[in-house]
């Protein structure tokens, strides 16, 4: 086994080749690179634009992940829990992800509204906060002016376009 880190999200994946999907935050598996091709951004400095676009999507990846959160607990069966307990995750993850690009930490104690009181409904719920958050993730990656930003919003896009479709799929 050999480590493998993600260029979008930074964490680490063990195995003998990349996987197809980053098991963290789910980018596209042409993102997990060997440990020693890895490039650490760190803090990225950005215009104020993109700052603002950065912490707007933060607010957005927590209240995102503690929908599925209160999703995950309420879950009808096995296969609905196991999706909104990995998207949650994934949320987690990209919000992080946006700390460590802003270099700062952020107050995460939303509460969420309350949540549809059936799967269909919750999957439905799903299916707009992921497009919500996919149409402004594209505009971010277009408008922004650093390499950076445009890269980790592209990812996000891809990354939530395949939650939007999972929503549907499962509903």
């Amino acid at each position: 086994m050999k480590p493998f880190r993600c260029q979008i999200c930074g964490e680490t994946y063990l195995g003998s080749e990349p996987s197809d999907r980053c098991p963290y935050c789910g980018a596209d598996g042409e993102n997990l690179k060997t440990a020693a091709n890895y490039l650490d951004y760190g803090v990225v400095e950005m215009c104020e634009q993109s700052r603002k676009d950065c912490l707007e999507a933060l607010k957005l990846e927590v209240n995102n992940a503690k929908f599925y959160e209160e999703c995950t607990k309420a879950a009808e069966n096995q296969i609905s829990k196991a999706i909104f307990k990995r998207l949650g995750k994934h949320e987690s993850e990209h919000a992080e992800l946006l700390e460590d690009m802003l270099g700062e930490e952020f107050d995460q104690k939303i509460k969420v509204g309350a949540i549809p009181d059936n799967d269909y409904d919750r999957f439905t719920e799903a299916h707009d906060h992921e497009k919500k958050a996919i149409n402004f993730y594209l505009k971010v990656a277009k408008r922004a002016p650093e390499r950076r930003v445009k890269d980790v919003f592209r990812a996000l896009s891809d990354i939530e376009s395949e939650h939007f479709t999972m929503a549907n799929i499962f509903k």
